[in-house]
């Protein structure tokens, strides 16, 4: 009876020890910083974090406008893949893991309405406000003159920024003028088109959330320029609108007869309205002679919006249709001219 006893109680340690070796294996492993890499396509996530739990991994704001993406996944070897679908979109996921690091790459298949090439002909600019003028560039303008000049500017719009794509792999496409100063020498635009990895999209609660590679386009800039690199992000507006920018940044869409509004409104615009200051405070000296105006631009903008019951910015954009389209010319409308001339002097 003894002996029986010992070997019952000897499996049953055996047994114990082995439920509790599996359930080491299922616990939740989580990667990030250096222990994670993770792209989308050839946009590089930085700062992101995943979690493998058994089965189930979840990748946390990898996508724009979704808080994490759940993948049930499987693995062979060390090999790891997976798959997460709805309605707008479609995300495939291989990876690889390598003791405590795991690299994923994540391709995207967009499905939504959003996903096609679109021209741009117009500017958004709504304005709802009880202000009978602004103080434009020192001299009191009537409201009503201010919101036709802004008009006059969005004709401007298709001429410096004509078409966007969005393609089905998430990336954003923009062509837009490549030379401003031989644009306003010769009035005859000269295109070129954003290169990949440099924006995203994601339809997310008929949202266009858009995420733009800070680092991408400040090395494809030509003369990057960096300031306060020392600061700390959380007192950097520039880091803390880099960081949202870097996660996705909302756009409501509102369809049209003809073509769909992507826009902001107050709500959306008041918190980088309010970084505006603290910007120009931080980077209004690399303005030089432009610093005086551009503080006199960005007190009257924040003041308009903030005050404003409500505000409305964005682009209105229309399938594209192929064809050959005339030479573009930039005729300045005549409040613009005088504009440029003060600006000027």
């Amino acid at each position: 009876m003894k002996n029986r006893f010992l070997w019952l109680l000897i499996l049953g340690m055996a047994l114990f020890t082995a439920c509790s070796d599996d359930d080491d294996d299922k616990k939740a492993v989580t990667y990030n910083g250096e222990n994670l890499s993770l792209s989308l396509g050839d946009f590089v996530l930085s700062g992101k974090e995943a979690v493998l739990d058994g089965a189930v991994l979840t990748v946390k704001k990898a996508l724009p406008g979704e808080a994490e993406t759940v993948f049930a996944v499987t693995r062979a070897g060390d090999k790891i893949m997976g798959n997460n679908t709805n309605t707008n979109r479609e995300v495939t996921l291989d990876g690889t893991i390598s003791g405590d690091k795991l690299s994923l790459n994540l391709i995207a298949k967009m499905k939504s309405s959003m996903t096609a090439k679109w021209s741009v002909t117009s500017l958004v600019f709504n304005l709802d406000t009880d202000q009978e003028s602004v103080d434009f560039l020192g001299s009191p303008m009537p409201i009503d003159d201010f919101k036709e000049f802004i008009g006059n500017i969005g004709q401007l719009l298709p001429v410096m920024l004509p078409q966007l794509t969005l393609k089905d792999d998430g990336n954003i496409i923009a062509r837009y003028v490549t030379n401003i100063d031989e644009l306003l020498t010769s009035g005859t635009p000269i295109y070129g088109d954003s290169p990949e990895g440099m924006a995203l999209y994601n339809v997310v609660d008929n949202k266009l959330y858009i995420a733009l590679n800070i680092n991408g386009i400040i090395a494809d800039a030509t003369s990057p320029k960096q300031s306060n690199v020392g600061r700390a992000e959380s007192v950097n507006p520039l880091l803390q609108l880099a960081a949202a920018a870097n996660e996705g940044l909302p756009l409501l869409m509102r369809k049209t007869d003809d073509g769909v509004d992507i826009y902001v409104n107050k709500e959306m615009m008041l918190p980088v309205v309010k970084m505006l200051p603290s910007l120009l405070e931080s980077f209004g000296e690399q303005l030089g002679e432009y610093k005086e105006l551009a503080t006199s631009m960005v007190t009257m903008i924040v003041d308009l919006i903030e005050n404003s019951n409500e505000t409305e910015i964005g682009l209105h954009l229309v399938p594209y249709v192929e064809e050959v389209p005339a030479p573009a010319v930039m005729v300045l409308p005549q409040s613009v001219e005088k504009f440029m001339q003060k600006f000027a002097e």
